[in-house]
């Protein structure tokens, strides 16, 4: 097996393995080399061994030691004295080999019995191993977020301009500069701390007691200071506070959905396993810190606590993860490179032409300087950065909480969604759905649930349901089956309590693995429920508008084949049946079938309607569960997943076979992954990623993490997911709405609509001060506006039309058209050519001001104020003509209008300063304005708006004239088949064709 560094310091080094060794072989050398004083942790999801020591070891020697002890040591054997190392403190990641020995085997290797842990032994492995917390949410602190907001290309742009500033004695500008950084780090920062006060106040801890047996009794201790080797009593309703191998159970289950996203409890036994185990799933006797008993009794002996957990190792594989870089840094940067090829392009020329002219070489550097903030444009950050910070919080006011500004663009681009579905789909709890008594079926009301339901035959099937049930409303304890049968009755005018105190259980058989059913006897009669295949053996009657009558073969095969229609929807199905009387309640027969219940965890009321919507935004979903392929398919079923009509299931192990591109080609064409676990969940989000899809990943367990982190966007649920998803999650929907994604991406595609008008104003304004300078400096010397002009239009005049752009309201046709493509620029060639023939009309306005005033005075004050003039504006009318001319609604154009119209108010306000305040002027190099340059002014800008609004009114004219395009066909319609071999899933894989 090929092992290399990952990395080395002195005491720590991590390796990564080629492949992975099969459990005994990783337990044997891990054994050995504790043995010899390092200690390691492996990580089988990433393929890690981390390795410390308190000896320092060279990597080389690590390298060979590890590989040796893998390969057995050089003869070398394991110490076989349980108490050679101490007990507890078994390398973490080793769970499954205890899945393997016998209760008793693993008591004795633990160094424990039955009666417990003695105090003082207790105390002394809590001194050893440490309190029993998983790490806290460490969330982010105040510093942290606000380097993110000053980290960024935009604001170094800012701070870049600031120091060419105060390099030519614009202090005022640069403190100008530093204020608008300033002002926007606040904005994001109130924006981000807002969301780590959700978080944190979601993710508050709860602490909760275990019980646990020391010295032979019954103690009740808090969970921290629960320690290997101890004895956990289990009962429904307690929250299991460490790793643990079970050594007793009775009828015991447990909700394990935070890990796996197995939506039903999963039964547990106390036998040893046959190897392979394959999944958290498979598991039988092992249970995990946090997950929850649902139902039955027994003891557990502790195998692992704290950071060891298997908690804890779903937390290092988050961490490993990694999201792509957002489009707009990349798109950002790009641009960029290009202003400074421009910048220093036009700089080479001015230099060239200066150097002929014999001009002073500080002349030509100030020239220099102000070519290249002509070039740069300092107000594309400021706008950009308050733009997202102003779309986070009106996410916010619709209880999207946004924890990095970068997110809100990256959302913008999402082409598809991968939601898990339990918590995030569906309730995660589980409820009646239908009822088959005789003949009938009777589906639950979305509306109204059972209320109003008066059939007698529903009422007695859900009387006998509550007696046959260890569940209880008033205590709150059960599994989600038996509380659901509860609330059945409830909702049918019954009261479930009353009902149990006034027929006490006589006598209980619990179903196992041989006997899938449970019955109960009581003072007046016995009932029995369960599988519908196993009940059915022991009637004789079928209750029938209240009589009993004869069953024979022919009902008895309708009742199996509802019972099968049922479970093809992906409901669980029992079968109710009682019998007058003490019946023999183990050995049931002659009993009278009451009916089919038939259950399924709800799907949340908005999905539907959020599906829909994501798919005319032209999103792709795709559901990816831990649950079984039958559930999974009836949600999506239920939920239209996909628009084709047509939803292939692919099951986990079908994913092991695939490498990364195959994977990514058979997840382009597949609507529901079955059966997966947190590492499948990451490997499917990153071989969509690497196909070039910008996927978003919703979810709200812990299975979630590693997927949540690594997606373009990972978005938790807020209220019901657990702190590891809020944690990891680049935005938290606070009310679990579904629908407040949509208006998230909304207002996100708006914002990244209104950051591109934005830019397209920066660019052709920018643009047009270049060319004028150039135009300047090459048709004399002396003519060239000062830098202090340049920074004054685009700090204080230029900024705000572009955020009057950036702030209008999201067009209304915004999620009516698919996602801009991955690969699209951030202007396509169209565009480019309008933003150049914008600059150019601007600058020819300019110019045309310039050499008028040239003709009248010469060179000075004078000439500079007509050209400053004219040029501001030419710039600050632009603005309009890009104002927005979609098909949306006339309400939100009007909003955008004013928005823009009180921008444009301002800065022709701001524009009128230097005019008015002398040191202003002087400051800038200009003079008052006469009544000719003023006029000139406005007739030349007006005459550069007639004529860029003049061409987009013939372009909107032509686009209107020309036959509209068909639409682009569905591209999950033409989903080309697998390809055979290694993507074509499993033919007895459920498809759903309506």
């Amino acid at each position: 097996m090929k092992v290399t560094l990952h990395h080395h310091v002195p005491g720590r080094t991590r390796l990564r393995l080629a492949g992975w060794p099969d459990e005994a072989a990783l337990g044997n050398a891990v054994r050995l080399l504790a043995h010899s004083g390092l200690n390691v942790s492996t990580n089988a999801y990433s393929r890690s061994v981390l390795i410390r020591s308190e000896t320092r070891h060279d990597a080389a020697d690590v390298i060979r030691r590890f590989a040796s002890a893998i390969e057995g040591g050089a003869g070398a054997t394991p110490p076989t004295d349980p108490r050679a190392a101490p007990a507890g403190m078994e390398p973490r990641g080793l769970l499954e080999p205890y899945a393997f020995l016998a209760a008793e085997d693993v008591l004795r290797r633990l160094g424990t019995t039955m009666r417990g842990l003695s105090a003082d032994d207790a105390a002394s492995r809590l001194e050893t191993v440490g309190p029993n917390r998983g790490p806290a949410p460490a969330g982010r602190s105040p510093e942290a977020i606000i380097r993110e907001q000053l980290a960024t290309f935009p604001v170094a742009m800012l701070i870049g301009s600031a120091v060419l500033s105060v390099a030519t004695g614009g202090v005022l500008d640069a403190l100008v500069t530093v204020g608008v950084v300033a002002l926007n780090a606040a904005i994001g920062y109130s924006s981000g701390n807002a969301t780590e006060r959700l978080i944190q106040r979601l993710s508050k801890p709860v602490e909760h007691d275990a019980v646990v047996i020391r010295g032979g009794m019954r103690r009740t201790v808090p969970a921290s200071e629960v320690v290997p080797g101890d004895i956990l009593v289990l009962a429904p309703s307690s929250i299991v506070p460490a790793d643990a191998r079970v050594i007793e159970a009775t009828q015991l289950s447990v909700d394990e959905s935070t890990l796996t996203g197995e939506s039903l409890p999963v039964h547990k036994i106390a036998d040893a396993l046959d190897p392979p185990i394959k999944g958290i799933a498979m598991r039988r006797n092992l249970l995990h810190a946090g997950t929850i008993i649902t139902g039955g009794d027994g003891l557990a002996v502790t195998l692992q606590t704290g950071g060891n957990t298997e908690m804890a190792r779903m937390r290092e594989m988050i961490a490993l993860a990694r999201p792509p870089r957002p489009e707009v840094e990349i798109q950002l940067e790009a641009l960029a490179g290009k202003l400074v090829v421009v910048c220093l392009g036009a700089s080479g020329l001015l230099l060239a032409v200066g150097t002929a002219r014999g001009e002073p070489l500080l002349a030509m550097v100030k020239g220099a300087i102000a070519l290249a903030v002509a070039a740069i444009p300092e107000g594309l950050p400021a706008v950009a950065t308050t733009t997202l910070a102003l779309a986070a919080r009106e996410m916010e006011r619709k209880q999207v909480y946004v924890r990095a500004l970068p997110a809100i663009e990256a959302l913008s681009g999402i082409d598809i969604i991968c939601l898990d579905k339990t918590g995030t789909l569906t309730e995660n709890h589980m409820a009646v759905r239908a009822v088959a008594i005789g003949d009938r079926l009777l589906e639950r009301s979305s509306e109204h649930g059972w209320t109003g339901c008066a059939d007698q035959g529903v009422r007695q099937l859900a009387n006998a349901a509550t007696l046959c049930n260890e569940a209880s409303l008033a205590n709150g304890v059960g599994s989600g089956t038996e509380r659901a049968l509860l609330h059945l009755a409830e909702e049918l005018g019954l009261d479930p309590d009353g009902i149990q105190r006034a027929n006490p259980i006589k006598a209980q058989q619990n179903r196992n693995d041989l006997r899938r059913w449970m019955s109960t006897r009581h003072e007046t009669k016995t009932v029995i429920k369960g599988a519908p295949d196993e009940v059915i053996n022991f009637v004789s009657d079928e209750l029938v508008e209240g009589l009993a009558r004869p069953i024979d073969k022919h009902r008895r095969r309708e009742i199996l084949a509802t019972n099968e229609a049922l479970a093809a929807r992906g409901l669980r199905v029992l079968g109710v049946a009682e019998a007058d009387g003490q019946g023999d309640h183990r050995n049931p027969d002659g009993f009278i079938w009451l009916g089919l219940v038939a259950l399924a965890d709800p799907v949340r009321p908005e999905a539907r309607e959020a599906l829909d919507s994501f798919h005319r935004a032209g999103i792709r979903t795709i559901m990816i569960t831990g649950d079984q392929a039958a559930t999974a398919l009836a949600v999506a079923e239920e939920l239209a997943l996909s628009r084709t009509g047509v939803i292939p299931v692919v099951e986990s192990h079908t994913l092991n076979l695939l490498d990364e591109k195959a994977l990514g080609e058979l997840a382009g064409r597949t609507s529901v992954f079955a059966r997966v676990g947190p590492a499948d969940k990451l490997r499917i989000v990153e071989a969509l990623q690497a196909a070039g899809k910008r996927v978003a990943m919703i979810g709200d367990g812990v299975n979630d993490g590693p997927a949540l982190r690594a997606a373009s966007v990972g978005v938790a649920m807020g209220k019901k997911g657990t702190d590891v998803a809020r944690e990891v999650a680049d935005i938290v929907i606070a009310d679990d709405d579904l629908r407040a994604l949509w208006r998230a991406i909304a207002r996100s595609r708006g914002t990244g609509d209104n950051i591109r008008n934005a830019i397209r104003y920066f660019l052709s304004t920018n643009l047009s001060e270049m060319v004028v300078m150039l135009g300047e400096s090459l048709h004399g010397a002396g003519e060239m506006e000062t830098p202090m002009e340049l920074f004054w239009l685009n700090l204080v005049t230029d900024i705000l039309p572009g955020l009057g752009l950036a702030l209008a309201e999201p067009r209304g046709d915004v999620m009516a058209q698919p996602p801009r493509p991955a690969e699209a620029p951030l202007f396509d060639g169209k565009e480019i050519e309008d933003i150049c023939i914008d600059g150019i009309s601007i600058s020819a306005a300019t110019l045309a001001a310039h050499f008028l005033a040239m003709a009248r005075g010469g060179i000075g004050a004078e000439t500079r104020t007509a050209t400053f003039l004219t040029l501001a504006l030419s710039q600050i009318v632009h603005g309009w003509t890009l104002r927005d001319h979609s098909a949306g609604s006339a309400e939100t154009r009007r909003i955008s209008e004013r928005r823009l119209e009180a921008a444009l108010a301002s800065s022709t306000a701001l524009l009128a300063l230097p005019v008015i305040v002398p040191t202003l002027r002087r400051f800038l190099g200009i003079s008052t304005p006469g009544a000719g340059a003023l006029l000139s002014a406005l007739l030349l800008s007006g005459a550069s708006f007639g004529f860029t609004e003049g061409r987009r009114i013939i372009a909107r004219t032509s686009a209107r004239a020309e036959p509209s395009p068909k639409s682009p066909p569905d591209r999950t319609r033409l989903l080309p088949a697998p390809a055979p071999g290694h993507a074509q899933p499993a033919t007895d894989q459920p498809r759903l064709t309506p």
